[in-house]
């Protein structure tokens, strides 16, 4: 149990043992008056009403009869109306949470509370034969921090990386491929050929009668048919189909892995849609079968199902009309498979607002099928926007792709970092430039999505993106740094040390944003919401600010208090880490 819970845990031991409450009246929360000097309050509302008294006479009875041990962590006891205010003992206080993170190192915040549970967590889900673009960093980005708060909370966590290898643009981009030819080379630059490739096959497709504006003498109507036919194909496991598209999977996943390794991402499992092929046919003989859909002709129906609220969702297909099966029919498949495989109590998808309706008819028509009894949850964002305000779109022509973005980032991080060591304000080796250089542009992409909520759009803003004051991330790895400076310049720190000393308001301040994080974890979990880190973190950096500007650490007024100091600024550093590495950010330990 964390410092804060052992605090509330006092207040409530006490409040039990002066016999003048229940357990059930007991109502512990942040004071919520205004200007209202407290850690805890207690409205007596609840409590007044059991005893037939008044909220007041209830406070000042409980206060009255109160007690705490000179070491508890409570200090005082105070009324203020209907309410009881309870202050934490700033020097058992800084003891407890120097002890807390001392004992947890980079596991400080985490907890059992997830222990023999198990979720799934899929997120980035890239399709195969394109490039990675800035779009999917959202999901590979939220997704990542999210199956990081499930795993620090003990839960079994499963991070499935579910690629889209399946549909009709598969049979575009074969047809195209055997038309054109395969692309020779390797990498990002294979694929940006076989976008072409499709979009010149596309474009062929186009203008089929000379009416059309934009008629194209050499343009095949029979091509939509042939791009459909193959893949039919594929689906049905023709040699030559599955080969060009075995070529484009095993290509894609070399090209995508670079990327995933700069933004410190990594997977349980990588099942595409195709992985779940043999399922299709009982999914579809099971709906079929069932009371929820309807047949006409080959095409599978599904009209008038109520989702979780009983709303009734618009009518959809489990399969075309042409026998071939549908983005639903996989994902269907897919919550059945996880179901049979892992058991488990939730799965959660991180995946772009547009696809909201998707996610409600597929969960709706899984559920109603009893293919899974777990908490099946889609975690929706917004779209990335340019610097003019403008949505990122291949059409438009001003998508940013993933590698470009990353590489920016980088190259705009080590002109600040060179620039800085121009100016005398910093030291670094040239190994280290490009290191760090890595480190606060990749990270200052991922925190820029990362400290907002997940729902809102997002701009590309780079000067924003880099700053080194203000909600940032290389302000946040600034501060880091300069904690590990600080330790640097102090040499070996003593492992005793008096934390009754700690008890500047500024101190008091710093330790009470460190004893959070494990309150911070479990809300940022239950809200889905890794921007509850990000507030954490800059609350953090700014109160490390404040205290680094109160207290002298290095020239403390005593070697005891230096020492006591050197505790807490080596405690913020490991809150710090433990912070970013949520978000899978880098700590630098040098700036």
């Amino acid at each position: 149990m964390y410092t804060f819970a052992r605090f509330e845990q006092a207040i409530r031991e006490a409040l039990l043992a002066t016999n003048l409450i229940s357990a059930a009246d007991i109502d512990l929360g942040a004071p919520k008056a205004a200007g209202v000097q407290a850690d805890l309050a207690l409205p007596c509302f609840r409590a007044a009403k059991s005893r037939g008294s008044t909220p007041a006479q209830v406070a000042q009875e409980l206060v009255a009869a109160l007690q705490f041990a000179p070491d508890s962590l409570v200090a005082s006891a105070t009324i203020s109306g209907p309410y009881v205010n309870f202050n934490l003992n700033p020097q058992t206080f800084a003891k407890a949470v120097l002890a807390d993170i001392q004992a947890g190192g980079a596991t400080y915040g985490s907890s059992t509370k997830g222990n023999n549970r198990k979720v799934i967590v899929e997120y980035s889900s890239p399709n195969i034969a394109k490039r990675m673009h800035v779009g999917h960093i959202r999901s590979t980005i939220i997704g990542q921090a999210i199956a990081n708060l499930y795993q620090r909370l003990g839960y079994e966590v499963i991070r499935d990386n579910h690629l889209g290898d399946y549909g009709k643009q598969f049979g575009v981009n074969i047809a195209a491929t055997l038309r054109f030819g395969k692309p020779e080379g390797e990498g990002e630059a294979v694929l940006a050929a076989i976008e072409e490739q499709y979009k010149r096959y596309n474009l062929l497709m186009k203008g089929a009668v000379a009416e059309d504006t934009e008629y194209d003498p050499d343009s095949d109507a029979g091509l939509d048919d042939e791009a459909r036919a193959w893949s039919l194909k594929l689906e049905q496991g023709d040699p030559q189909a599955v080969e060009i598209w075995q070529w484009m999977v095993d290509l894609t996943k070399t090209a995508n892995q670079p990327n995933y390794d700069r933004l410190g991402v990594h997977f349980d499992l990588q099942h595409g849609e195709s992985f779940y092929k043999d399922m299709l046919a009982e999914i579809i003989s099971d709906a079929g079968e069932s009371e929820l859909a309807e047949r006409d002709g080959n095409a599978i129906i599904v009209k008038d199902l109520p989702d979780h609220r009983g709303k009734k969702l618009p009518t959809f297909l489990i399969q075309r009309s042409d026998g071939g099966t549908l983005y639903m029919t996989r994902d269907i498949a897919t919550i059945k498979y996880r179901e049979q495989t892992y058991n488990p109590d939730a799965m959660i998808y991180i995946v772009g607002q547009p696809q909201e309706l998707h996610f409600r008819q597929t969960f709706a028509i899984s559920k109603a099928l009893g293919y899974t009894d777990a908490e099946l949850i889609h975690i929706s964002f917004g779209t990335v926007f340019d610097a003019k305000g403008q949505p990122l779109s291949t059409r438009k022509g001003n998508m940013i792709y993933l590698e470009t973005l990353l590489d920016e980032a980088r190259n705009r991080a080590k002109a600040l970092i060179e620039q800085k060591m121009a100016e005398g304000k910093t030291q670094l080796t040239a190994e280290l430039i490009d290191q760090v250089a890595e480190q606060v542009g990749v990270g200052a992409v991922m925190y820029n999505d990362l400290y907002q909520d997940t729902k809102r759009n997002i701009t590309v803003d780079w000067d924003r993106m880099l700053a080194f004051e203000g909600n940032s991330s290389p302000y946040l790895q600034y501060m880091h740094a300069r904690c590990c400076s600080i330790l640097r310049d102090f040499g070996k720190l003593p492992a005793s040390y008096d934390g009754s000393l700690l008890s500047h308001s500024a101190e008091t301040g710093l330790l009470k944003e460190l004893a959070r994080l494990p309150q911070i974890i479990e809300e940022a979990a239950a809200r889905y919401a890794p921007f509850v880190v990000a507030d954490w973190l800059y609350a953090t950096a700014r109160a490390f600010s404040a205290f680094y500007d109160a207290c002298s650490v290095l020239k403390a007024e005593t070697p005891e208090l230096r020492v006591a100091r050197g505790h807490v600024v080596a405690a913020t550093a490991q809150a710090l880490r433990n912070g970013l590495a949520l978000l899978s950010i880098a700590a630098p330990e040098r700036m």
